[in-house]
C-alpha cells in the first residue's frame, strides 16, 4: 500500500520516495501553464528523446480539439552505476481555466513543477493567471510556492514578436528560479529544463530524507556514461552534493486525498474503486473493475454489432478497448501498474464521453 495514505500521488504513482536499500528514488514532476503553451508538446519531445527501454508509455487524454483534458503521463527510468535508479513520473495539467479541479488532482503529490509559459504578448495575461492559479492550488495543498522546486520554460521563442525574456522574467520569475527559453516542437531547451527541475527535486528530496547512521545505505548520486538524457539527469543529481537543505514549511504527507471520481457525482464509484485498488497495488483487480465498468457503459449505448463498434460510437478507440479486454483476461500476477493506469485512463475517458451522449 502507498506509504502516503492521504493521497499524496495521482494514481498512487511512486512519488516522493527514497529507498536506500533498493537504491531507488522516485519523484513526480508536473508541467503547468496556460492552455496551448506547449506542455504536451514538451512531454512528447521527452518521450521521443529518451531510449525506449528507459521510458514507459505516454498516456494522453485529450479533448476532441486535441487539447489536454486531464493529463499526459510519462514514466522515465534512469539507471545509474554504483548509484541509485531514478524514476521520474512526468505529468501535464489542462491549461483551460474550467478544468481547475483536474489541475488540483494532478498537482497533488507533486515534488516539483515546470511552468511552461507562452512567450507571445497576447498570452501574458494567461501566463500570469496560470502562475497565480499554481500558487493558489499549491497553497490549498499546504505548500508554499516560494519554497517549492520550480523551473520555468519560456516557450515558443522561435515565433516573431515574442516578449523579451527580461519582461517575462520580471512578470513570472521574481524568485529567480532556473529558467530557459524553449521551442518545444523542436525540442530546444526541453531536456535542459528537465535537468534543472530534476536537480531541484533531488536536492529537495535529499533534504527531506532522514539522516541514516549506516553508511552502507547512504545514497550515492554517481554519474555514468550513457545517453544525453541520462547524463543530464545524473549531472543534475551530482550537482546537489554539498548544497544546503532547502526550507520546507509543510509536511506533504498530510495532503488531502483527491480522486477523479469527484468529477462525476453519482457515477464515479467505479473510478474510485479502481483508484483504491491501484493505491493498494492490486493492479489485476483494478483492471477487472475498469473492464466491468466500461462494459456497463457500452451496454447502455444503442445496439450495434459488437463492443468495439459501441466503443467507437462512444468516441473511444476500439483498439484500446480490445487492449483493455486482453489485459483483464490475464492472470493478476502479469498485470502491472502501467496496465492499471491505462485501464483507469480508459474508464475516465469513457465516463467523460458517456456524460456528453
Amino acid at each position: 500500500m502507498c506509504s502516503r495514505p492521504a493521497g499524496g500521488c495521482c494514481y498512487d504513482a511512486p512519488v516522493s520516495t527514497v529507498n536506500p536499500l533498493a537504491r531507488e528514488i522516485s519523484a513526480k514532476i508536473v508541467y503547468y501553464g496556460p492552455g496551448l503553451s506547449g506542455k504536451t508538446t514538451t512531454l512528447q519531445h521527452v518521450h521521443g528523446a529518451v531510449r525506449p527501454e528507459t521510458r514507459g508509455q505516454l498516456i494522453s487524454l485529450s479533448t476532441e480539439g486535441d487539447r489536454t483534458l486531464f493529463f499526459d503521463f510519462l514514466p522515465l527510468k534512469i539507471e545509474q552505476v554504483r548509484g541509485l535508479t531514478l524514476r521520474l513520473q512526468l505529468y501535464t495539467v489542462p491549461g483551460q481555466v474550467f478544468y481547475d479541479a483536474t489541475r488540483k488532482l494532478v498537482l497533488n503529490g507533486a515534488d516539483g513543477v515546470v511552468f511552461v509559459a507562452d512567450s507571445q504578448p497576447a498570452a501574458l495575461d494567461s501566463n500570469l493567471e496560470s502562475m497565480g492559479n499554481l500558487e493558489t492550488n499549491l497553497a490549498e495543498l499546504g505548500i508554499d510556492l516560494a519554497a517549492f522546486p520550480l523551473a520555468i520554460q519560456y516557450n515558443k521563442r522561435d515565433l516573431p514578436g515574442v516578449l523579451p525574456v527580461e519582461r517575462l522574467r520580471a512578470e513570472l520569475n521574481p524568485r529567480g528560479v532556473p529558467e530557459l527559453g524553449t521551442v518545444a516542437n523542436r525540442g530546444n531547451g526541453v531536456l535542459e529544463t528537465l535537468r534543472e527541475i530534476t536537480r531541484l527535486v533531488v536536492r529537495d528530496l535529499k533534504a527531506r530524507q532522514p539522516q541514516r547512521r549506516d553508511p552502507g545505505h547512504a545514497l550515492d548520486f554517481s554519474r555514468r556514461a550513457g545517453s544525453e538524457m541520462e547524463s543530464q539527469i545524473s549531472a543534475a543529481a551530482d550537482a546537489t552534493a554539498g548544497l544546503p537543505p532547502a526550507p520546507r514549511p509543510t509536511d506533504r504527507a498530510q495532503l488531502v486525498e483527491l480522486s477523479f471520481a469527484r468529477l462525476f457525482p453519482g457515477r464515479g464509484s467505479a473510478i474510485g474503486a479502481a483508484e483504491l485498488a491501484i493505491r493498494e497495488r492490486t493492479f489485476g483487480a483494478a483492471v477487472r473493475i475498469v473492464a466491468h465498468a466500461v462494459a456497463e457503459i457500452l451496454d447502455g449505448l444503442p445496439a450495434t454489432d459488437g463492443a468495439s463498434a459501441r466503443a467507437s460510437l462512444l468516441g473511444l478507440d476500439g483498439r484500446e478497448y480490445l487492449r483493455l479486454c486482453r489485459i483483464a483476461a490475464r492472470p493478476d500476477a502479469t498485470v502491472g501498474e502501467a496496465d492499471a493506469l491505462f485501464a483507469l485512463y480508459l474508464l475516465v475517458a469513457a465516463t467523460v464521453k458517456a456524460e456528453s451522449v
